[in-house]
Formats: structure tokens, C-alpha cells, sequence
């Protein structure tokens, strides 16, 4: 393959790849850092790009690049991210094939939208990822086997509505707080039936398949990469959430309390 830009459509096809690789990892939970350099490999691939310059914030990315003096530049908003490492690593290894001259810009297009609608990760493995998860933290919180079993019950249930409220378009917030809401109700019905059971390890248990920990992170990351933007954005994203799971656990245990 071509590792040049022939002509003004090669380097409009560049700018498309380049941008279509980094709104699918942006949307899909890579880190700020990680999408501005795959974009700015993918374009530096292209021997004649000159004045690469790649920006990224938590859902818009710029860049532009300099061909035979002529500016070319593109945006892509993200209106919505998740965490789908599935297709992180597969624009990876399609950037990987691409700088190494495997893919012509045309074939690069095709693959990109290949990748976005592929399935991913079986619904299945997720809710049973979700549940397995549930029930091993609830022994690493102390729990017996009764709260192992309750967590993995609730983990998976609360899983499945969780996924059914976003296939729906509710905002992130109510997604997470519905969910809470979720957690608390079905334990409470379980303690009403096993009195003897720690409730609180199992609530706790099942709120961890959506904790916000990669965003947490990948915000750490980059404001200590001097981004600050994305880090403070990702920052109070995940306290949004993390308060949001929190109000949902508490809304029913306090009209519990309130109503006796």
C-alpha cells in the first residue's frame, strides 16, 4: 500500500480514517492520551502528512494536517461514551494493520465500520461477567455463601435492567441511578426472606459491575499528563455517577425507614 498521499481525496480519506478511529475509541472508554496518538500515528503513516496536530477532550476530537500546503482538518463529536474495551482493542489492531501499509484508505474505511458494527462481547458473557464479579467481591467483603449466591442473583438482574435502560437512551444518571434503585429493592426482598444475611455486603457487591473505576482512572490519568480538561470532565463524571448509584441504594431503605 501507498504509505504517501497520492492526491486531495487521499488526504480527505486520511482525515475520515483518522477521525472515525478515534470517535470509535473515544466513545468506547480509551484513555484521552491513547486516542490522540493512535489518530496521530494513522496520519504520520502517510510519509507527505506535515503539521500533524491531534486534540481530544472527553467527547469532541480536532485534528488537522498540512498536505502540499493545503490545511486539511476534521471534528467528530461523540455524543456518548461507555466502557467497551472490545472495541478498543480492535482499533488498535487496525491501526497497527494500517501504519504498517496493510490497508488502503478505502479498505481502512470499510474495516473501521465493520469494527462499529460488530456486536462485541456476547450479551451472555457481560451479564454473566456482571454477576460473576458480584459474587466474588462478596466474599472478598467478609460474605458467606448465602451472600455470595443473593449477589450473583442481584448482580446479574440489576445487570439486565441496567442494559435495558440504556438500549432505551436514558441519561447515564438515571441509568446508574435506577440501578441503585434496583440493588437496594431486590435485597431488601431477599433479607425479608433470609434475615440472617449481610445486606449491605451484598449491596455493595452487586454496585460494583458499574462503579465508575476505568473513568476514575483514565481522569487520573490524564490530569497527571497535564490534560485538564478531560481529567476534571471524567473527574466529575464519575462522581456523578458513583452519587447517583448512591442515591438509588438509599431512596428505598429511607422510605422503608420512613414508612416502617
Amino acid at each position: 500500500m501507498h504509505d504517501v498521499i497520492l492526491d486531495e481525496k487521499s488526504a480527505v480519506l486520511l482525515s475520515e480514517v483518522a477521525s472515525n478511529a478515534g470517535a470509535l475509541m473515544l466513545e468506547n472508554g480509551a484513555e484521552i492520551y491513547r486516542v490522540e496518538d493512535t489518530i496521530e500515528r494513522i496520519i504520520r503513516s502517510k510519509t507527505n502528512a506535515k503539521d500533524v496536530d491531534v486534540y481530544s477532550t472527553f467527547n469532541v476530537i480536532i485534528l488537522s494536517f498540512t498536505y502540499e500546503n493545503e490545511v486539511h482538518s476534521n471534528v467528530r463529536r461523540v455524543k456518548s461514551r461507555s466502557n467497551k474495551l472490545f472495541y478498543v482493542d480492535k482499533v488498535n489492531q487496525f491501526s497497527r494493520d494500517f501504519c504498517a501499509g496493510k490497508l488502503s484508505l478505502e479498505e481502512a474505511l470499510i474495516e473501521l465500520e465493520e469494527i462499529k458494527q460488530s456486536k462485541g462481547r456476547p450479551l451472555f458473557e457481560r451479564f454473566f461477567g456482571g454477576a460473576i464479579a458480584a459474587g466474588a467481591f462478596s466474599l472478598l467483603l467478609s460474605g458467606g455463601q448465602n451472600e455470595m449466591a443473593i449477589s450473583i442473583i442481584v448482580g446479574m438482574l440489576s445487570y439486565y435492567a441496567s442494559y435495558v435502560m440504556e438500549q432505551n437512551g436514558l441519561g447515564y444518571f438515571v441509568v446508574n441511578y435506577l440501578y441503585g434503585v434496583i440493588v437496594s429493592i431486590l435485597t431488601m426482598i431477599f433479607a425479608r426472606f433470609y434475615p440472617d444475611i449481610k445486606s449491605g455486603v451484598i449491596i455493595v457487591s452487586s454496585m460494583m459491575a458499574l462503579l465508575p473505576g476505568i473513568t476514575i482512572t483514565n481522569a487520573m490519568r490524564d490530569l497527571m499528563s497535564g490534560d485538564a480538561t478531560s481529567g476534571l470532565t471524567g473527574a466529575v463524571i464519575g462522581i456523578l455517577i458513583s452519587t447517583a448509584l448512591a442515591m438509588g441504594v438509599g431512596t428505598p431503605i429511607t422510605i422503608m425507614k420512613i414508612w416502617g
